[in-house]
């Protein structure tokens, strides 16, 4: 009799045990749940304030009239002032030691490589569909070239912090060295020429090198000039987002019909590229090196940013006829696509960098 009361006590036990590890693994699974709920939810809202300040300023150029210099009035206080805080305030939140120059070199070599890549994949295209050489070297240019500065700078920071912004900045630095060498050279071809590197030092350029050289040294920028950088920083996101807003009523029709009737090709090879390819690329990059996983995702949405914007200035510098307003075109359209698929980008670097 002792011993059937043991067993049923011992049995007894042992269901309770068991009760407890199923509550604790439930547990354990409804926060994991509640955690990718919320990571879901902390992409999604900053895709959707960009898309909010989009349509704030295609509204806006519905409603009144906005000049060309309006414009240039908020892309000059983007670049010259926004842009430049977020990435000196970045900068100077980080610790330099011999692992940060390394993380340095590895997405600029990254940013290279990439954009690169996507050169050559629209330039071949662009020849296989018997496009002029000139048409195939502007494909090169769109389907390569991404908005790393305007666009992914501020976008990286909101969605993984200020030291992530500072890696942001060194990938766009990556980016502009391509375009203003084998992209000038594109569109302009003849001997390499020095001069033509000069373009790259641009105000976020360099307040990039300024910072890193003072912030190496162990120099410390005053407190209160820091948060003023960093409140000037808060306005990158809003002008890039308000000024594509108001950028997509200067695509007349005659460009849609230009684009329906010569160049459906053209535009699809640059979406191609630009959004599914190099991002593609990025993914298998950092997926067979080791990469931390902060820059991993940092190149891989970087990789996936929409065609840059400096594309139609140049366009219009060095081409003549119509298809100059191909440039103006693929920054739309493939502003609309990347930022419509931005949360499943970050999902997949999230997914392959654990």
């Amino acid at each position: 009799m002792e011993f059937i009361d043991t067993a049923s006590f011992h049995s007894f036990s042992f269901r309770l045990i068991c009760i407890k590890i199923e509550h604790v693994q439930l547990q354990e699974n409804n926060e994991r749940t509640e955690a990718r709920r919320m990571s879901i939810i902390d992409i999604i809202t900053p895709v959707f304030m960009m898309a909010v300040m989009v349509v704030i300023g295609l509204v806006t150029s519905k409603m009144i009239d906005v000049s060309v210099e309006t414009r240039r009035f908020i892309s000059f206080v983007a670049i010259n002032f926004a842009l430049p805080a977020v990435v000196v305030y970045s900068i100077f939140q980080l610790d330099f030691n011999s692992s940060t120059w390394a993380s340095f070199a590895m997405v600029y070599a990254c940013a290279l490589g990439l954009t690169w890549t996507g050169m050559a994949l629209g330039y071949s295209i662009g020849r296989s569909f018997h496009y002029t050489d000139m048409e195939a070297r502007q494909l090169a240019i769109v389907s390569g070239c991404g908005n790393t500065g305007f666009i992914g700078i501020p976008l990286i920071t909101i969605l993984f912090g200020t030291e992530a912004g500072s890696y942001a900045a060194v990938y766009d630095a990556g980016t502009m060295t391509s375009v203003f060498t084998i992209g000038i050279l594109l569109l302009k071809p003849g001997r390499f020429s020095f001069r033509q590197l000069t373009a790259i030092l641009n105000t976020p350029f360099l307040s990039l090198v300024c910072s890193v050289l003072l912030a190496s040294a162990g120099i410390m920028l005053p407190m209160i000039f820091l948060e003023t950088v960093n409140t000037i920083s808060g306005l990158a996101a809003p002008l890039a987002m308000i000024l594509i807003g108001l950028l997509i009523p200067t695509i007349t029709s005659a460009n849609w019909k230009m684009v329906k009737t010569g160049y459906k090709r053209f535009m699809g090879t640059a979406i191609l590229v630009k959004v599914f390819t190099v991002p593609a690329a990025a993914c298998l990059l950092v997926w067979l090196l080791p990469i931390p996983a902060l820059l991993a995702k940092i190149i891989i949405v970087q990789a996936s940013m929409p065609t840059f914007t400096l594309a139609t200035v140049l366009f219009e510098r060095y081409i003549h006829g119509g298809s100059k307003q191909l440039g103006i075109v693929a920054l739309i359209a493939t502003t609309v696509l990347s930022l419509l698929l931005l949360p499943l980008t970050v999902f997949i670097a999230q997914h392959i960098t654990g």
